[in-house]
């Protein structure tokens, strides 16, 4: 044990003081910013600016109608923007903006190309062409530059359309409040079959999201510096004194143990900076929170990202064994990449659907069950057996793995030269 914790020690002491720990400690929770940043942006494209619109209409009470909606879906979402900003989670740059909409009956083809060429010199954003024909055809025309704009168009073509369900329904007969009455929206709460809230859905998602990719980087991350520390002891012949006071498996697991504590201390450290970060925040960021992170999340992070770490490390360390140089192991380390990319490839599928087939037994498959499982678990604790059956895989696959790398690292640490074939692999596992 004392030869474990010596080399260990050294592991740990040399990546923390590099600049690459520095660097990475920076970069990766400004990428996880971007990813959290980025969809609430696009999410509010009308909010970026004044937008100036015109609707164009055969009759004036069609046209008002539809300006009434469109202000009123503006003046809704200019709230939420007001409200998002007492949120830590979804803090942006974004402003409420205005939306100026003006009303115009005329509907010939000469006024169409005289507000056409508007859009074109950015003398308006839009034009909306509700004519008696369009509505006829059930095909009203946007004119606008921001074709592309599918969250903007999608936005104004909900305005519009409850704009003209509000016109049919007040032809048959219908009061303003009978007609709001029929056209609010209801909200759908989804809940567990215990009874109780899953949290806002968007935020569950960013955060399982976030989370994973933490996982997925520092297991991949961790796993790759294993194999590059064993790697440059092998080609530098530091292995050789090294092996003269130390067992090969004393030396696999130091190496394992120290990379992993290295990678628990920066976790530590993001965790810690954000919670810095939050400041008089913490409090109204925890009630956005509640429901979303809990304790069954936090635990089987830790769990899965000692256990996924464990596994991979062992397999990137027989990598690092085996080959003789940074080009050989790169052919090699995609078998291990493989499953990992494999679970990033499904994680969507399994945080919308976490009970399907797929993520069941993607779940209990131990290369993929780190990131899998810890997707299921926290967007919808799945039955305790399937976590059962799962960590104890993922338990009998890492002792496995553990007896079969240790005897491929035993012989391979030494062995110089060519490349080793498969059938040498094998003769290494059968004599060492």
């Amino acid at each position: 044990m004392r030869n474990i914790f010596l080399i260990a020690r050294r592991e740990y002491l040399e990546r923390v003081r590099t600049k690459s720990f520095l660097i990475m400690t920076i970069l990766i929770p400004l990428m996880m910013a971007g990813f959290l940043l980025g969809p609430s942006l696009l999410m509010n494209p009308m909010s970026h600016g004044a937008k100036h619109l015109v609707i164009v209409a055969s009759h004036p009470q069609t046209a008002e109608t539809i300006r009434q909606e469109l202000t009123k879906a503006q003046g809704e979402q200019n709230k939420q923007i007001a409200d998002s900003k007492k949120n830590t989670l979804k803090r942006t740059a974004e402003t409420p903006s205005e939306l100026t909409v003006d009303v115009d009956t005329n509907t010939s083809a000469d006024e169409r190309a005289a507000l056409s060429q508007k859009v074109r010199n950015k003398q308006l954003d839009g034009v909306i062409w509700a004519t008696d024909e369009a509505l006829a055809a059930e095909k009203i025309p946007f004119i606008t530059r921001d074709t592309s704009s599918f969250i903007q168009n999608a936005t104004i073509g909900l305005g519009v359309d409850r704009a003209l369900h509000r016109e049919a329904l007040k032809a048959k007969g219908l009061s303003d409040q009978e007609i709001d009455s029929v056209l609010k929206r209801l909200d759908v709460d989804p809940q567990d079959p215990a009874g109780t809230g899953s949290g806002n859905p968007q935020i569950t998602f960013v955060v399982s999201f976030i989370m994973v990719m933490i996982l997925y980087m520092s297991v991949l991350l961790y796993g790759i510096n294993v194999m590059r520390a064993i790697l440059d002891e092998k080609t530098s012949r530091i292995m050789e004194v090294m092996l003269s006071v130390s067992r090969p498996n004393e030396m696999m697991a130091g190496k394992i143990l120290g990379v992993g504590a290295v990678g628990l201390t920066q976790i530590a450290i993001w965790i810690g900076t954000a919670v810095v970060m939050m400041g008089g925040n913490l409090v109204a960021s925890g009630e956005q929170l509640k429901g979303v992170i809990t304790w069954q999340m936090l635990l089987a992070f830790a769990v899965y990202y000692l256990l996924g770490f464990a596994l991979y490390s062992t397999v990137y360390a027989a990598i690092g064994a085996m080959v003789n140089s940074e080009q050989e192991a790169q052919q090699l380390q995609f078998l291990a990449v493989l499953p990992l990319a494999a679970s990033l490839g499904i994680m969507f599928n399994v945080i919308q659907f976490p009970n399907s087939t797929i993520a069941v037994w993607a779940s209990i498959f131990p290369f993929t069950s780190p990131l899998i499982m810890f997707s299921r678990i926290a967007v919808q604790i799945p039955s305790l057996w399937q976590i059962g059956l799962s960590l104890a895989v993922m338990i009998a696959t890492i002792v496995g793995m553990v007896l079969l790398c240790g005897r491929i690292y035993r012989v391979g640490i030494l062995m110089y030269g060519k490349k080793p074939t498969l059938p040498e692999i094998i003769k290494w596992l059968r004599y060492a």
